[in-house]
This record gives C-alpha cells, structure tokens and sequence, in this order.
C-alpha cells in the first residue's frame, strides 16, 4: 500500500551569469515499511515518482528527457522526498492530535 503526496521544489539552472529558478511540481507515492516475515524479508519505505512539472510561473515547460530522467533516478532527490514526506506525515499527526485535544476539552 502506498501514499500519494505533492511538492513544490525549485530547480536552478545556472548558465554563465545567467540564473532561471523553475519549480518542480512533483506528485510521489511512498510505500510503507513492511518488517520481515517468515517467508518475506524487511521492505524499507520506498519512492516512486510519478510526475514532475517544470512551471516558470504560471507557464508549464517541457524538460529534457535526460534531465526528467535524472531527476527520477536520483537518490538523493527520492531521499529528499522521503524526508518531505515524513514531515508532511508528522503535521498531520500533530494536527490529528491537536483536533482531539479541542474536541476532549470542549466536551
């Protein structure tokens, strides 16, 4: 079973003294840890990206192949996703807990 997030992220592209941020919108799908059985070994969290979208504000613009490519298969990007991931994870278990702690107090 897996999760679907969404990211914003920018991408520099410098070219002699000529800087263009992008940002990358990045939908991603994280599976779950899954611990060892008797029959099936450990599955640590994994990421699967989905689609990146090149905006230069409101304009979308078509990536290189090799560079979509790259980002893909970077693992310091996947890395850089899990982490988003988990943080995304954890505001939304502070948030669960905080609703609750205001529906027990205004019982």
């Amino acid at each position: 079973m897996s999760t679907k997030y969404h990211t914003k992220t920018p991408l520099l592209i410098q070219v002699a003294g000529l800087d263009i941020e992008l940002d990358l919108e990045v939908e991603y799908s994280i599976s779950r840890y899954r611990a060892a059985t008797l029959t099936q070994p450990e599955e640590p969290r994994s990421v699967e990206v989905e689609q990146i979208r090149a905006m230069l504000e409101s304009l979308e613009l078509p990536l290189p192949s090799w560079v979509e490519h790259e980002i893909y298969e970077s693992d310091g990007f996947k890395n850089h996703l899990l982490e988003d991931a988990a943080d995304k994870d954890a505001m939304a278990a502070e948030d669960a807990a905080e609703r609750r702690r205001e529906m027990r107090d205004g019982l």
